[in-house]
């Protein structure tokens, strides 16, 4: 069992790249892999509340609230990003991650996966 860390960098429906990345960390712990989650950058636009997905493109707070459900327990957004971006988290089901805690996180994983 590898340990993934799963980085998300883009903002949550200017691509599909978020959306593929839930995907994949979900997909990842049903073969049995320790995943951890990391939210930099315009990825914190993810934890938003109120979000206003465009037409047809499926709100992404339902999945990112499934998370403990998937046995995804390590989840971190990214501090210096949160005080970049004005984002009103819809939940408190994260830690806040410094600079040196996310280089202990890249460090610590087997493998890194960046979306």
């Amino acid at each position: 069992m590898a340990s993934i860390l799963v980085r998300f960098t883009s903002a949550p429906y200017s691509t599909s790249s978020a959306s593929d990345g839930l995907d994949f960390a979900l997909a990842a712990t049903n073969y049995g892999h320790h995943v951890t989650v990391v939210f930099e950058g315009l990825a914190v636009w993810m934890w938003q509340a109120n979000q206003q997905p465009p037409d047809g493109v499926k709100n992404m707070t339902k999945r990112l609230k499934s998370l403990p459900l998937f046995d995804i327990e390590d989840c971190y957004i990214c501090q210096p990003s949160l005080n970049t971006y004005p984002v009103t988290p819809f939940s408190q089901a994260f830690q806040a991650a410094d600079s040196n805690t996310l280089i202990t996180l890249l460090k610590n994983a087997d493998h890194v996966v960046t979306f």
